[in-house]
């Protein structure tokens, strides 16, 4: 059974995602960050799922023994980024111990593996015709399948280690939409070309795949987890695509995933890389007070208030150079500054998009310490 320190904490998520709390929200986020601090080698961190999940565990328990951590981004479920990355980006992952040195961070290799000819398969035949021709071809099918075995084994299990840690998460889906996927899969400079020359078809194949994006998206909430999902924005971002090119080929599934998670009750949260001030306005179009933007500190969260108001809560954005190189006290100013300027109310403090693997962990510590000490 839960504490009641886990239902506290719990409840301020939904209270900030509401504008109701009276203190910011601390939220971790760092996939890669516990493990150098932790004595951990990055091929064990990254290739084995208990060792992940306890390393992540402890890391998480000892900046809360220091100063509160009131909630965890996203939920850690051990699966291996060799696995999960692939369904959302279609590309090939290099990992540590394996590809690359032990010590390494995994690394997407994003190739050519979809054709122009795979559009018109995707909207004759449904995007499964390419995904299964395509997916044993980035990972060792074998292997994927024990980690989904793992999953149903241990899922259960490794929700209630956090839960024991009075560690609620805000987000326990993920999901990467139609644009993200065939990016990925065709690469960045081949797709933004062919947002150019084929755009009918681009739009055509996304409207096929849409539905399934958001059927797998809602399969991946684990409510006893976290009811909410990521739905990411990477190379849609508005500082990488045009106006004409965003409006008709980004904005539309990010929309109707958000809004799908929204009507089951869910939150959505918007990870959002890159700049996005210039249609920060959009989400407006979200029903007010349901949803999240996670930025990385390129957007001006100081514009995004003004402009978005109470409408959507807010979760950021200590850039990853500043947890990676700068001082402690730059940490806490920069912290400090940001709720002084936008307020405590809808705002979630952490890294923005995620701490990096070589975050120093004082730096860590006094992201959080600033938002507990703000008054």
């Amino acid at each position: 059974m839960a504490s009641q320190l886990y239902e506290d904490r719990s409840q301020k998520i939904k209270d900030t995602v509401n504008f109701k709390n009276e203190r910011v929200t601390t939220c971790f986020m760092g996939q890669a960050a516990p493990a150098a601090h932790m004595n951990v080698k990055m091929k064990d961190f990254a290739m084995d799922a208990d060792i992940m999940i306890k390393t992540t565990l402890d890391y998480i328990n000892e900046i809360d023994a220091i100063t509160p951590v009131d909630c965890l981004n996203i939920g850690v479920n051990g699966m291996r980024s060799d696995h999960s990355l692939p369904m959302a980006w279609l590309s090939k992952i290099k990992m540590p111990g394996r590809e690359l040195p032990d010590d390494s961070l995994w690394q997407v290799v994003e190739t050519n593996v979809l054709t122009p000819e795979d559009y018109d398969v995707i909207i004759e035949q449904g995007f499964e015709t390419v995904f299964n021709r395509i997916f044993p071809t980035l990972v060792d099918m074998n292997e994927f399948q024990e980690s989904i075995a793992y999953q149903q084994k241990n899922g259960q299990k490794n929700v209630e280690l956090f839960i024991n840690s009075d560690l609620p998460v805000v987000n326990s889906g993920f999901a990467s939409p139609p644009f993200e996927v065939l990016c990925g899969g065709r690469s960045m400079s081949q797709f933004f070309m062919d947002c150019y020359k084929m755009p009918d078809k681009i739009e055509k194949a996304i409207e096929v795949m849409l539905p399934g994006s958001i059927q797998s998206m809602l399969a991946s909430i684990n409510p006893l987890s976290g009811t909410g999902a990521w739905v990411g924005g990477w190379r849609g971002a508005s500082a990488l695509v045009s106006p004409k090119i965003w409006n008709r080929l980004v904005w539309p599934g990010m929309k109707a995933m958000g809004l799908a998670l929204i009507e089951t009750d869910n939150i959505a949260t918007f990870h959002l890389d890159q700049c996005w001030d210039r249609d920060i306005e959009r989400f407006l179009e979200i029903p007010e007070k349901k949803s999240i933007i996670n930025t990385d500190g390129m957007t001006d969260l100081r514009n995004a208030r003004k402009i978005l108001g109470d409408h959507v809560a807010i979760m950021g954005d200590v850039p990853a150079p500043l947890l990676a190189t700068g001082t402690t006290q730059e940490v806490k100013d920069y912290v400090t500054k940001l709720i002084d300027d936008i307020g405590p109310k809808g705002l979630f403090i952490t890294a923005g998009c995620d701490a990096p693997a070589n975050t120093k962990f004082e730096n860590m510590v006094a992201m959080f310490e600033a938002a507990n000490d703000w008054k």
